[in-house]
């Protein structure tokens, strides 16, 4: 247990360190037509160029907040995914993190291996994953990468690199405070107080950080290096590398590259905001490839996604105020989906993914 990780996180004084909205909500209460106002018209972006957030504004005026909570809504229905710039995470930290992560994945299989998911840990080492398997069952090659999975309330650590632990807990760190930023403009979207989310993420919480490892493989057209899924949890903050491949598929629209800007980390939405919203908000699909373009003599890819997940026993139910968000059917209120307890929804489709894990259990 690495209770540093949220042993400073869950005081009072901390959260008003994080980030002080109290003010911004009675502009959000009391003038509603211009906290809409301040929208910034997204609905036909670019997608290769997705809408950018400074986290600066943060510490600005409230006319600044207004501004980002505006800008951060109209992302969330029209496209899921956004850029943050500003976000306090250093250049040294997230450097120094893609390269322990790099040295665990260039170890000999025998020495990852020892800390390969089992189906009682579903966390740890694996390169047996099928995502498009948590869409239906879609999906029956393993898609061609590695991962390590570390629970944050719950590590289990390799035995190498040495300074494994360390680092990976610094930047866990890190993305914890940045995550309650994002988590208190999330609930000023959703219209509620900005400590919404404070009870739904106990410390034994289900939040991941994933490191990903993608192998050389020879450029072809629209080659699977991620198979297609929507994310299972309530947001990923997603940092990678200049190699490119990750696309995502609005509804009606082709596959589009997404990069992200120097200094930026990428965030997006998962299935439990979605399902919290009554679908006003948009777990969008996504998927890495290689294309047959490239030219790099080695594109081997490298990301670290930090999956924000919730307690366990934490009920997904659509919010009050989102019931009529989704044009409901005339004179009722219309809710999406039934309330599912937070761990089943999470465990069932992680489940999913990776049957070859479960046969070697005896599970499948």
């Amino acid at each position: 247990m690495v209770s540093v990780l949220y042993s400073s996180l869950r005081t009072r004084k901390f959260w008003q360190r994080c980030i002080t909205l109290h003010s911004f909500l009675y502009h959000v209460h009391r003038a509603p037509a211009r906290f809409h106002s301040t929208y910034r018209d997204i609905t036909n972006y670019d997608k290769r160029e997705l809408p950018i957030l400074d986290l600066e504004l943060l510490q600005g005026s409230d006319e600044n907040v207004t501004e980002l909570v505006g800008n951060a809504e109209q992302s969330l229905k029209e496209v899921g995914f956004f850029v943050i710039k500003n976000h306090g995470i250093s250049d040294h930290t997230i450097k120094q993190t893609f390269g322990i992560s790099r040295r665990f994945f260039d170890l000999e299989a025998s020495e990852k291996s020892k800390v390969k998911m089992t189906s009682d840990y579903p966390y740890g080492y694996e390169q047996a994953e099928i995502l498009s398997q948590s869409l239906n069952g879609v999906g029956a090659t393993p898609d061609p990468k590695e991962t390590y999975n570390i629970k944050v309330s719950e590590p289990i650590w390799p035995d190498q690199p040495a300074e494994f632990k360390e680092t990976v807990t610094e930047y866990c760190n890190a993305m914890w405070v940045l995550t309650t930023k994002i988590l208190r403009i999330f609930a000023l979207v959703l219209r509620q107080n900005e400590t919404f989310f404070d009870d739904k993420f106990p410390t034994d919480n289900m939040t991941v950080f994933r490191q990903l490892n993608y192998p050389h493989v020879a450029p072809g057209p629209d080659r699977i290096r991620a198979s297609q899924h929507t994310d299972y949890g309530v947001l990923t903050i997603l940092a990678q590398d200049n190699v490119g491949g990750l696309q995502v598929k609005l509804p009606g629209k082709e596959w589009e590259d997404v990069s992200t800007p120097h200094g930026c980390l990428l965030v997006n939405i998962g299935d439990m905001m979605q399902r919290w919203s009554n679908d006003s908000w948009r777990s969008t699909l996504h998927r890495v490839v290689t294309k047959e373009s490239s030219s790099q003599a080695d594109n081997r890819r490298q990301s670290m996604a930090f999956f924000v997940n919730p307690g366990k026993d934490v009920m997904i139910e659509c919010i009050p105020d989102y019931k009529d968000e989704a044009e409901p059917k005339e004179g009722a209120e219309e809710v999406k989906y039934p309330p599912i307890r937070a761990e089943d929804y999470i465990l069932a489709k992680h489940y999913s993914t990776i049957p070859s894990i479960l046969a070697d259990a005896g599970e499948k």
